[in-house]
């Protein structure tokens, strides 16, 4: 016995009209069709239970879902971030530093080898201190009431 949804089309077959009836077959109301049916007759097939091929309540997928309607349900819309200027100079001031003191030390390092001894010093120092400052603003405990959704 061959599964008529299995097999391969005929040559004399359009690929239009196998197109169209696995269309409307992916279409369908899973509740409502009543499964597998002979191409000719409209029929299950011999020794086929009609039954077998119908979604169990219990067995649904992703695309079953259906959601309570309101799209704003259970869904996190952060707030308007502040604008750049807005926070505190100082922690704007360490990071500038922390990141471009190692990035004027790599430019230095490849355009300026014999730039002078305590510039190189210093660049490492304002780097190490502005790092260790922004180490020292982290919080030292977590709020209780805090579930992460914010940074």
């Amino acid at each position: 016995m061959t599964n008529p949804f299995h097999e391969p089309a005929e040559s004399g077959d359009s690929d239009d009209a196998v197109w169209d009836d696995l269309a409307r077959r992916l279409e369908s109301d899973p509740a409502a069709d009543p499964g597998p049916t002979d191409r000719t007759t409209g029929e299950a097939p011999h020794g086929v239970d009609p039954q077998l091929f119908r979604m169990h309540p219990a067995l649904t997928g992703p695309r079953d879902y259906e959601g309570s309607g309101d799209p704003d349900d259970g869904e996190f819309i952060p707030d308007d971030p502040p604008a750049l200027g807005s926070g505190n100079p100082l922690t704007t001031l360490a990071w500038v530093c922390a990141a471009g003191a190692p990035i004027t030390l790599l430019l230095l390092a490849i355009f300026w080898r014999r730039a002078p001894t305590p510039l190189w010093i210093g660049l490492v120092v304002l780097a190490v201190a502005a790092t260790v400052f922004l180490f020292a603003k982290l919080p030292r405990h977590r709020n209780e009431g805090d579930d992460g959704a914010r940074v």
